[in-house]
């Protein structure tokens, strides 16, 4: 091997490596090794690269190729949770054998930072979708601003939906309806499914009687990264400034990132016990602020089929914020049924899309 082909060989093999760490991050909790959630997060990022490095070395016609593509083929399995070109239809059936699912970050329906815009197309959507069951994360919570046309709107339009939130099953937890679920089948029971913050991002459930069959509904928010202005400021400084912003920010931003990965690490620990012992079938909706390829997602799906894998099309990234991220929003369900013309649509109030689809019974 001559000497000026090494720098390219270390190139291949770094890229090829942490594309298989990033695969294993799902497999090991970040309360024991946090730096493989790093991986994890950055791995359709670094997919692309070694796709690239990959054909790099095929034009040539390199040895070196065998890597790029044994990193490739590992790498494989975790590319549908990423792009899905499997969109189905909704098959004609009883009404009362469909659930129409609509799970939404609402981020507060824009009652704090809306700019304005046609917020009637939400309402609109709705009107379309028809749902059966709506989850929804940063709703409003104890003191928000219910006077805001969109909130009073909304209670109008479902005033006879039965609906779970946290006042409802607590009257001293000041969460109000941040994580609620509105279903417009009888709600026999409900509760918390998880609490790690009592006070913020938690786990609630309803117990919905559809028919003659009960089903568990989950609506979950992990825990958020939390960052600030100053943090995005940053981010903005990196991409933009030739020289490195001081270290101390950084390392604020990555103790953000490990702290958020080892709390919903936890929280997805927690939710995947009592999934286990779940008396019914269960339908998981929520924001996991995290993404496919993370122990968090891997630990509460297990089994479960998720929406998007089944009937999505294209690459469905959910939030659409500041930061980069693909999907961090997601609808999961027992594998026993089938699901149908998953979807989503971006509203101008919201830092999320909002993610639907159709759930068949058997």
């Amino acid at each position: 091997m001559k000497l000026h082909k090494l720098p390219f060989l270390i190139v291949t093999i770094s890229i090829a490596l942490l594309l298989i760490l990033g695969n294993m991050a799902p497999f090991f909790s970040p309360q024991l090794f946090w730096p493989l959630a790093f991986f994890g997060l950055a791995f359709p990022f670094v997919f692309v690269l070694n796709f690239f490095v990959l054909v790099f070395w095929l034009i040539r016609k390199h040895k070196n190729a065998y890597i790029a593509l044994a990193a490739f083929v590992f790498s494989m399995w975790n590319v549908p949770s990423f792009i899905q070109l499997n969109s189905k239809d909704v098959p004609v059936v009883e009404a009362h054998k469909k659930l129409n699912i609509v799970s939404f970050n609402t981020h507060y329906m824009g009652a704090y930072d809306y700019n304005g815009g046609d917020s009637g197309f939400f309402f609109r959507m709705l009107d379309t979708l028809q749902p059966d069951i709506i989850c929804l994360q940063e709703f409003a919570n104890l003191g928000g601003n219910y006077e805001k046309p969109m909130f009073k709107r909304f209670f109008k339009q479902y005033k006879d939906f039965f609906n779970v939130n946290a006042d409802a099953i607590n009257k001293t937890f000041p969460t109000g309806y941040g994580v609620c679920i509105f279903s417009k089948y009888p709600i026999v029971n409900k509760g918390y499914l998880e609490l790690e913050n009592q006070n913020s991002n938690l786990t609630v459930f309803a117990d919905v009687l559809v028919g003659k069959d009960t089903i568990r509904v989950i609506n979950t928010h992990l825990k958020s990264i939390v960052f600030d202005k100053e943090d995005y400021k940053t981010y903005a400084e990196l991409q933009e400034a030739e020289d490195s912003p001081e270290s101390y920010k950084l390392k604020r931003i990555l103790f953000k990132l490990k702290y958020a990965f080892q709390y919903r690490s936890k929280q997805a620990d927690k939710i995947r016990e009592k999934l286990n012992k779940s008396p019914y079938k269960v339908i998981l909706c929520g924001d996991f602020n995290d993404s496919p390829t993370s122990y968090a997602y891997h630990t509460i799906r297990g089994n479960m089929k998720d929406a998007f894998k089944e009937s999505g099309y294209g690459m469905s990234r959910t939030y659409i914020g500041k930061m980069p991220s693909f999907r961090i929003d997601y609808i999961l369900h027992d594998p026993s049924w089938e699901s149908y013309h998953y979807k989503t649509n971006t509203l101008n109030f919201s830092d999320h899309k909002m993610i639907s689809c159709t759930v068949l019974l058997p």
